[in-house]
């Protein structure tokens, strides 16, 4: 059990200070007692139990054990893995056939199913290094960004809306994301794309790219409207926002748990929660111009020029109104009391105060509604009509105006110093304790033989504080023994499907110890001395044959280790919620993989919108692209709105977006079912499929057989297959044409759980 951290040993001369103390609290004419917030927090102490915690130990690298299956070893990872099967008296599982390797590599590195071609020409190389040249080429994929962005922008937990009972839209949000797919893609170093997160602002001044990565602070879901209006307690919202993603983002830390009280089971007291916090203190949520001055200018005249337009339209609507919000006006006044016209018709200015109140909610209830005007105006066929004409209009016409001009959605200090930074007991910012400054976690610091982190190492300038900046220097040192290690899980994690630490978020004493430590502790080293590129890493990990293994264990294996945490087999994998959406797409030739740009309206459900959306309402609340074209992007274009989210997507795990997601959960259930069988978009990708293969194959069936069955599993039916699906398409019993009965075999093929899963 750990001691408390508050109280320490006092000698005589302490006790007698905290004595005098006392009494001169109770003396009629002491001393005032000081104010806690007045005071620094003292550093804290830790027990040496504490600091043995494994997570917060140097990264040593370790040397490769030797192993007896020396034949079996592909990479140096095969050999951490193997050590442990042989200490457990195990083997590992066979190679996977090619055809499932070349899936799973695929799906793994780009989210994307292989291509008919990609895989005849996998299988026709018989180069000892196809397998190789393979996983280079996905590498080299602009898909493999817009695949592993998807990851870590679950991690920022991103949207284009704020959330709340608003949740209005971020017209520069995708701006963020599209940063993140570009840097995947050009293998920027993973420790330059988190420091430019944390701090691009102060480490780049004038670079709009940088501007752009600190929107990783900005990503989490923000209360503009409501209840939280008081100005200290929604920048201490965001404040808690931004302290706890960065905690377990980049250290692997339940940091948050701190906020109103000290950590229950880590080494976290809440006084270094405040410390954390501070680096971001003189920090301000600002979305800064970027946009030259002629996008500015052209885009100024040409929303003019629509205004021009909207302008008249407006007028005959508000012509239109008039008599209906006169006969409105008339009947709410008729119901005021004589009392009431009297205190309505003293002047602003003469008002008391009860009277204001009163007021308030008076003239509330004679004010008129849209909605109001909508049903007046519905009694009346021609009016109404009308009116719907002129609304219409106006939209059509408005949704044509161009963007606002290029904004950074950004996190700056536009200030030298920065505010003081209180603990606050119980999280209230009323109840302020003593001053801390900026410092890292000091379990951290004190679980090292010479602290790598000094406060003097913080450079203001004239226009920041360097607070940031001084954070992300520490966060990716190679004094800090997590950040490797934490990104190195992930990418083992999202490769495995199991973490070798499988609290991905969670490094602490309540986390999972690493299943290989000794791995772990080699892949944080190896992306350290790769100079931080992701790339080498996942090429060091695909190409091992324990990535290479079949996902159907040996008797051995699934007896001894039935949850595979020794890694004596692959573990297979359902699709995510965009990888099933998006292989839907591919399969039926739908698939547009422009990539960039503001998110996607893509349609959704009418019971959805119905249910979610009035329909008398003003304005259109889901404006869908005009282009179908951008309806069929990948799915990590769509528009990401929090409290709206597509059933598709929703019914196969997708994240809600409201807080960090390091590990999807992966659930089955009905509604599943429903989506693939019935709804609306599966039921579209099935004709589209059906229509693509009549089109590409010819007349004949068999031709056509294996052509749906390469589509959509990536290989030639088998002859008990090709068998019941040619006795189905030659039911002409069914009561459906050819073509009918080949979209049925199409919704059926997009439903099988071969297409779903990946071994």
């Amino acid at each position: 059990m750990r001691s408390p951290r508050r109280l320490c040993l006092l000698g005589p001369a302490g006790i007698l200070q905290v004595l005098l103390a006392a009494a001169a609290l109770f003396a009629d004419d002491g001393p005032a007692k000081p104010r806690e917030a007045d005071r620094e927090a003292p550093f804290e102490r830790f027990e040496d139990e504490e600091k043995d915690h494994w997570a917060y130990q140097p990264v040593v690298r370790p040397d490769p054990p030797k192993v007896r299956r020396d034949g079996w070893v592909r990479t140096p990872v095969d050999r951490f893995v193997l050590a442990e099967l042989e200490s457990a008296d195990l083997a590992p599982s066979a190679e996977a056939d090619r055809v499932t390797l070349i899936r799973r590599l695929t799906y793994d590195l780009t989210g994307l199913p292989p291509s008919p071609s990609a895989v005849a020409g996998f299988l026709g190389d018989r180069r000892p290094d196809a397998y190789e040249r393979l996983v280079d080429r996905l590498l080299e994929s602009p898909q493999y960004g817009v695949r592993w962005a998807q990851h870590w922008l679950d991690l920022a937990h991103y949207a284009d809306s704020n959330g709340f009972e608003l949740d209005a839209e971020r017209p520069d949000a995708w701006r963020y994301r599209d940063w993140v797919v570009r840097a995947l893609n050009s293998d920027m170093p993973y420790d330059r794309f988190v420091a430019l997160q944390v701090a691009g602002d102060e480490i780049r001044p004038g670079d709009h790219d940088a501007l752009i990565a600190t929107g990783f602070n900005r990503c989490g879901p923000r209360e503009l409207v409501g209840g939280n209006v008081i100005p200290e307690v929604k920048r201490q919202n965001e404040l808690t926002e931004i302290t706890g993603t960065v905690g377990s983002v980049f250290l692997g830390l339940t940091v948050a748990c701190a906020r109103c009280h000290d950590h229950k089971f880590d080494a976290i007291p809440a006084t270094d929660y405040y410390r954390l916090q501070s680096f971001f203190a003189g920090s301000e949520l600002m979305e800064v111009p970027i946009a030259e001055k002629s996008e500015v200018e052209a885009c100024k005249a040409a929303t003019k020029s629509i205004e021009a337009k909207v302008a008249p339209l407006r007028a005959r609507m508000a012509a239109l109104e008039e008599p209906y919000r006169k006969a409105l006006a008339r009947s709410k006044q008729a119901m005021l009391t004589p009392d009431e016209r009297a205190l309505m018709a003293i002047p602003k200015e003469k008002r008391t105060k009860e009277q204001k109140t009163i007021l308030e909610g008076l003239e509330s209830s004679i004010r008129i509604t849209w909605e109001e005007v909508a049903a007046a105006v519905a009694a009346n066929p021609g009016d109404h009509a009308e009116r719907e004409s002129l609304k219409r209009s106006i939209f059509e016409l408005e949704r044509t105006k161009p963007r606002p001009p290029a904004h950074a959605m950004a996190l700056v200090d536009p200030k030298s110093s920065a505010p003081d930074t209180h603990v606050l007991h119980r999280g209230d910012y009323r109840n302020r304790g003593p001053r801390v400054g900026p410092r890292p976690p000091g379990i951290i610091l004190a679980s090292q033989k010479k602290p790598s982190f000094s406060e003097a190492s913080i450079t203001p300038r004239a226009s920041t504080t360097g607070r940031r900046a001084a954070l992300a220097s520490w966060l990716t040192s190679a004094d800090n023994p997590l950040t490797a290690r934490v990104m190195a899980n992930r990418v083992w994690q999202y490769h495995f499907s199991r973490g070798l630490v499988a609290t991905p978020s969670d490094f602490g004493v309540r986390g999972e110890a690493p299943s290989h430590p000794e791995l772990l502790d080699w892949l944080a080293s190896e992306l350290m001395d790769r100079g931080w590129r992701l790339k080498p890493i996942h090429r060091l990990i695909v190409t091992s044959a324990a990535y290479r293994q079949s996902s159907r264990p040996g008797p051995a294996v699934a007896a001894k280790d039935p949850d595979n945490t020794l890694v004596g087999r692959m573990n297979r994998r359902r699709l995510d919620a965009e990888g099933v959406r998006d292989a839907m797409l591919a399969a039926s030739g739908e698939l547009n993989l422009r990539m960039g740009g503001p998110g996607v309206l893509a349609p959704i459900e009418k019971e959805v919108e119905d249910l979610i959306f009035s329909e008398q309402e003003e304005v259109d609340l889901w404006p869908v692209d005009r282009d179908p074209r951008e309806h069929v992007r990948r799915s990590l274009y769509l528009f990401r709105k929090r409290n709206v989210r597509y059933p598709l997507l929703e019914s196969f795990d997708s994240p809600d977006a409201q807080f960090p997601c390091p590990r999807r959960e992966n659930s089955t259930h009905a509604l599943q079912a429903l989506n693939l069988l019935n709804g609306e978009f599966a039921m579209q990708r099935a004709a589209a499929l059906a229509a693509r293969v009549i089109r590409e194959a010819g007349a004949n069936q068999e031709a056509r057989l294996d052509s749906i069955y390469g589509l959509v599993l990536c290989r030639v039916p088998t002859a008990a297959e090709r068998a019941r699906a040619l006795a189905f398409l030659d039911d002409a019993k069914a009561g459906a044409t050819a073509e009918e009965r080949w979209t049925h075999l199409a919704l059926a093929m997009l439903n099988c759980n071969e297409f779903l899963y990946v071994p």
